[in-house]
C-alpha cells in the first residue's frame, strides 16, 4: 500500500513540475532556444537583386555587430535570407517557410510592395513582427495589422516632397508619367497626379508597362508626340535604365525625375550619360558628420570593401537595430510582447534618422531630393 501511494505521489509530482514549467513558459517564445533567428525575403536575383543583395549586406552588417557585442539579451541571432525573385508568389512561398520550417522571430522585406503585400498576409495571420524596409506603397500600412511596421518612407511621402519641390523650384508644369504596372507603380502615378494638379500643373500622359520589359519604345513614342515638359519615370532601375535611354535615343528632351529606384552608382552605370540630370528622392548620403551614420558606413567599407550608396543597406541596417530595441525593451522575444515595444519606440536615432512609428506603424522620416550631375549623386535639396 506504501509502494503505491508513494508512486501516485510521485506520478502527480511529475504532473506538477510540467504544469510549473509550461506556465513558467507561457507565449514566451524565449523558451528553451539558444538564438534568435530573424528571416529577410528580397529580390536576392533578377533584375531585383540590385536591391536585394544591398538589403541582404545591411542586415548581415548588423547581426554581425549585434553579435560580437554579445547577442540580443545574451542570444545569439541567425539571419535567414531567402530570394523572392521579384515574384509575390515566391514571397509567399519563402516567408511560409520562414515562418513554419524556421520558425522565424522577426521577418523583414522585400523589395517589391506587390511581393511586400503577398507575404504580410502570411506574418499577419502568424502574428509575427515585420519590419517594411523598402517597399513604400501606401496600402501596407493599412492592412489592419499591430505587427506590420515600416521604418522607411512611403509614396505619399515621397511623392509629396518631390512635387513640392518641383512646384518650388522647377520650371516644369507638363507632365508625361510612365510607370510600372504594379502596386508601387499605380500608387506613385495616382499620388503624384493628385499633388501636381493640386498645385497647377497638368498630366498629358499615362503610360505603364510591365516588369521584365526591355523595350518601351512603344509607349515612348507616344510620349515624344507631346512634348511633356518633365517626364516621370516610376518604376525600378532595371526597366527605368532603360527607358531613360531608350527616350534619350528617341530624342525626348524633356526634364526626367524619379523616386529611390535612382539612387546611388548603380543608376548611373546602366544608363550611361542618358541619366545625367535626372533629379529623384533619395534617403541616405555616405557623406556626413552624424556619427551614426559614419558607424554604419565605416562598419559597411570594412565589411564590404565599399562605401554604401543607398538606402537599402541602410535601412535594413536599422531594421535589424529596431528588432534588438524592441526586444530589450519588452524583455522577451514573446511576439506579442515585441509588437507592443516596437509601436512604443520613440526618436530611435537611426542611420536614415529618427524613427518614431504612428499608430497604423508607419514612420515619419526624412526625404531629400537628389540628381546626377557630371555622373555622380548630388543632394540639391533637405527640407
Amino acid at each position: 500500500m506504501m509502494n503505491k501511494r508513494r508512486v501516485f505521489s510521485f506520478a502527480w509530482l511529475l504532473v506538477a513540475l510540467v504544469i510549473f514549467a509550461s506556465g513558467c513558459g507561457g507565449n514566451n517564445s524565449d523558451a528553451g532556444k539558444g538564438e534568435i533567428k530573424i528571416g529577410l525575403v528580397g529580390a536576392m536575383s533578377g533584375g531585383g537583386a540590385i536591391y536585394g543583395q544591398q538589403m541582404k549586406k545591411g542586415a548581415e552588417l548588423a547581426v554581425e555587430e549585434i553579435n560580437k557585442a554579445g547577442g540580443i539579451n545574451g542570444k545569439q541571432v541567425k539571419l535567414i535570407v531567402e530570394d523572392d525573385k521579384g515574384s509575390p508568389q515566391e514571397a509567399v512561398k519563402a516567408t511560409e517557410k520562414l515562418v513554419s520550417q524556421d520558425k522565424i522571430d522577426y521577418w523583414m522585406g522585400t523589395v517589391n510592395s506587390s511581393n511586400t503585400l503577398a507575404a504580410l498576409e502570411v506574418t499577419k495571420k502568424a502574428g509575427i513582427p515585420s519590419m517594411v524596409p523598402i517597399a513604400t506603397a501606401e496600402k501596407i500600412t493599412e492592412m489592419g495589422s499591430k505587427n506590420i511596421f515600416r521604418n522607411c518612407a512611403n509614396n505619399p511621402m515621397q511623392v509629396k516632397a518631390l512635387v513640392d519641390y518641383i512646384l518650388a523650384n522647377r520650371p516644369e508644369k507638363k507632365f508625361a508619367i510612365l510607370a510600372e504596372n504594379t502596386d508601387y507603380g499605380r500608387d506613385l502615378v495616382k499620388i503624384f497626379e493628385e499633388n501636381l494638379t493640386k498645385g497647377g500643373g497638368t498630366i498629358l500622359a499615362t503610360e505603364y508597362y510591365k516588369p521584365g520589359d526591355k523595350d518601351f519604345y512603344n509607349q515612348l513614342t507616344k510620349i515624344k508626340a507631346l512634348n511633356p515638359e518633365g517626364f516621370l519615370v516610376a518604376g525600378m532601375i532595371a526597366e527605368g535604365s532603360q527607358i531613360v535611354k531608350q527616350a534619350r535615343e528617341l530624342g525626348i528632351r524633356s526634364q526626367f525625375y524619379s523616386f529611390g529606384g535612382f539612387m546611388g552608382n548603380d543608376p548611373i552605370k546602366l544608363s550611361g550619360e542618358a541619366a545625367e540630370g535626372l533629379i529623384h528622392t533619395d534617403y541616405f548620403s555616405p557623406v556626413s558628420g552624424d556619427p551614426v551614420i559614419e558607424k554604419f558606413v565605416n562598419g559597411y567599407k570594412a565589411k564590404y570593401g565599399e562605401v554604401p550608396d543607398t538606402y537599402y543597406s541602410a535601412s535594413l541596417y536599422d531594421a535589424v537595430y529596431l528588432y534588438k530595441t524592441a526586444v530589450e525593451k519588452a524583455g522577451s522575444t514573446d511576439k506579442d510582447k515585441v509588437n507592443q515595444a516596437m509601436s512604443q519606440i520613440k526618436d530611435y536615432q537611426g542611420v536614415l534618422g529618427k524613427i518614431t512609428f504612428d499608430e497604423k506603424g508607419q514612420t515619419i522620416t526624412r526625404v531629400w531630393i537628389s540628381q546626377i550631375k557630371n555622373g555622380k549623386q548630388v543632394v540639391i535639396f533637405k527640407p
